[in-house]
């Protein structure tokens, strides 16, 4: 059965925006059901077109590996934050990714080694999601962020600028749970 580009477009977008992850090409182009890259490609490009035309609160991310993600503009997280509880990954899971981001580039075993096992799972989590990558390096992974991390957290890629705001991000949080320890003491 062939669809129609307009159909196309919106099963590319049904797919995405579902997903809540990065998905490469060859994933959509099975979800849609067909085996045109060329069609897909089209879909994607004019999708990205309509958003960025028209003000839209989502974008059409392209990431490197033919991935791509429909995801909040970085202007409307503040607004959606506010109404929304569910972080993007458990405590846990953003531990580990704290971790990577402050010694990057680091290997999968020493972040292991750091945050105990659990950490392998944590970080194939993150692969998922877009937020690190991996390079092997003979028998481990190098990690560090990704793009899309450097962009959801507005850091940029500079390691040193994700430092000082995990820095000032945990500091934050210390003299957060201070105040609240001495709430309920009182």
């Amino acid at each position: 059965m062939v669809v129609d580009s307009e159909e196309l477009k919106a099963r590319v977008e049904a797919i995405l925006y579902a997903s809540g992850k990065p998905l490469t090409l060859r994933t959509i182009m099975r979800a849609c059901g067909t085996r045109s890259r060329k069609r897909v490609l089209e879909a994607i490009e004019e999708l990205k077109k309509r958003y960025e035309e028209n003000s839209r609160a989502l974008e059409l991310v392209e990431l490197p590996g033919e991935r791509y993600y429909l995801k909040l503009r970085r202007e409307y997280m503040d607004l959606v934050k506010k109404v929304l509880r569910k972080p993007l990954v458990s405590r846990g899971v953003m531990r580990t990714l704290s971790f990577i981001a402050y010694h990057q580039p680091v290997e999968q075993s020493r972040v292991a080694e750091a945050r105990g096992g659990a950490a392998y799972k944590h970080v194939k989590i993150l692969l998922e999601k877009g937020l690190i990558e991996a390079e092997k390096s003979g028998r481990t992974l190098v990690l560090r962020t990704s793009p899309l991390f450097a962009e959801l957290f507005g850091t940029g890629n500079d390691p040193a600028v994700i430092r000082r705001k995990l820095r000032e991000y945990m500091k934050g949080l210390e003299e957060g749970a201070g105040k609240s320890r001495r709430t309920r003491e009182s």
